[in-house]
């Protein structure tokens, strides 16, 4: 199942998660800025539309920048969806996908601790 979002300048952008992504995710802040969404939801509290637009501007500049393309986080702001719904199906998609990506680290470091024994 393959998440797809819409740009404002009508492009749609595939959000899938790479080494990339992660990295340009981090070096942007959006990390930090997704763990305290994550503590948010924790809590039950509500999350701003500006913390949501700001997370959904930072995944949208790591996908660009992970597919090669050169844009700025400015840029990337421009193309971040007006409707909060929007936002959030981003969010959604792209922590579904990280949490994939988890999953199977962990299982390879647990395949790794039972060969080693």
């Amino acid at each position: 199942m393959d998440n797809f979002i819409t740009l404002t300048d009508g492009t749609r952008l595939e959000v899938k998660i790479n080494f990339g992504t992660i990295y340009y995710l981090t070096q942007c802040g959006g990390s930090k800025l997704m763990k305290k969404i994550q503590r948010k939801q924790d809590k039950k509290c509500t999350i701003t539309d500006f913390e949501q637009m700001e997370l959904s501007a930072k995944i949208i500049y790591a996908i660009l920048r992970s597919n090669g393309k050169k844009v700025t986080f400015d840029e990337a702001l421009e193309l971040v969806p007006p409707d909060v719904e929007d936002l959030q199906k981003i969010i959604d998609a792209f922590e579904k996908h990280l949490e994939k990506s988890k999953k199977k680290e962990t299982s390879k470091k647990n395949m790794k601790v039972i060969y080693q024994k």
